[in-house]
């Protein structure tokens, strides 16, 4: 029997790369800047990985909306640091005290380009097996 509307691969292939990465608590205080100029609005994070966050705020945003994330929290020294990445909002919910919201980010988190939430992300990820 032929199947009739198969996946293609790459669909599969990014469903299954994203759950390779593990979530991680990461509870701080989070600036969403839209990249349409609109008005950048406060956000709570949730939790992060190298693929995404979640987070949650008390305004609204679109669907598929280009926008920035600045993401300031402690190091292991208890320093304050700050990383900014480039994502899109993927899914919203209304919540009891505002929103739900998942960002991807356009690019996956590396030692590079991310240096403080990278090694945050692979410290947490060790202390978890």
């Amino acid at each position: 029997m032929k199947r009739q509307n198969p996946k293609p691969r790459t669909a599969i292939a990014a469903t299954n790369e994203r759950r390779k990465f593990v979530r991680a608590t990461l509870v701080g205080s989070a600036l969403i800047s839209p990249k349409s100029g609109a008005k950048a609005i406060t956000a709570v994070l949730d939790n992060v990985n190298k693929v995404g966050a979640g987070l949650h705020t008390k305004e609204k945003l679109a669907m598929a909306q280009p926008v920035t994330v600045s993401i300031a929290f402690l190091d292991s020294d208890r320093a304050e640091q700050m990383e900014k990445l480039d994502g899109k909002v993927v899914w919203m919910k209304p919540w009891e005290k505002g929103f739900l919201i998942g960002v991807i980010w356009d690019e996956l988190v590396t030692k590079e380009k991310n240096r403080w939430l990278y090694y945050y992300l692979e410290e947490t990820a060790k202390s978890s097996v």
